[in-house]
């Protein structure tokens, strides 16, 4: 009777899924922030302090970058202003926002990390450097 033991390639097949598996773990580990400030993370019960951690500069507060928004449509009013002179022409009045654009701008991020906020974390290799890459929804 057949047994699938006895298939040198299964055997050969189930070998190179063990070495796999103890030469190369999974990178990425899904880590929840226990504390904000300061930082900690924890991956189940291994507890990461700030010191231990690289952050993706994107994920922190007070990040800065520059940016371009293309003119496009917008809708808003602009703010009543008076022209003052006592002519009706000048009366106080608004005017639609029709479009908008930011040819050279820059936007500052206001908050970073919260407590139960789930980051996925890529791990080095040798496992001395944890790298959080970004958080989950």
């Amino acid at each position: 009777m057949y047994n699938e033991n006895d298939n040198p390639y299964n055997n050969f097949l189930g070998i190179m899924r063990e070495q796999g598996e103890i030469n190369n773990p999974v990178p990425f580990l899904i880590g929840e922030v226990k504390t904000a400030n300061p930082l900690t993370v924890a991956i189940g019960d291994f507890v990461l302090e700030r010191k231990d951690l690289k952050i993706n500069s994107f994920l922190l507060k007070n990040y800065q970058r520059r940016l371009n928004l293309a003119t496009t449509g917008a809708t808003g009013v602009t703010n009543t202003k008076s022209g003052g002179g006592g002519d009706d022409a000048f009366a106080s009045h608004a005017h639609d926002q029709n479009t908008i654009g930011i040819p050279a701008g820059t936007y500052t991020t206001l908050d970073d990390f919260a407590v139960g906020d789930e980051v996925l974390i890529l791990v080095s290799a040798d496992k001395q450097q944890y790298i959080i890459v970004c958080t989950l929804l």
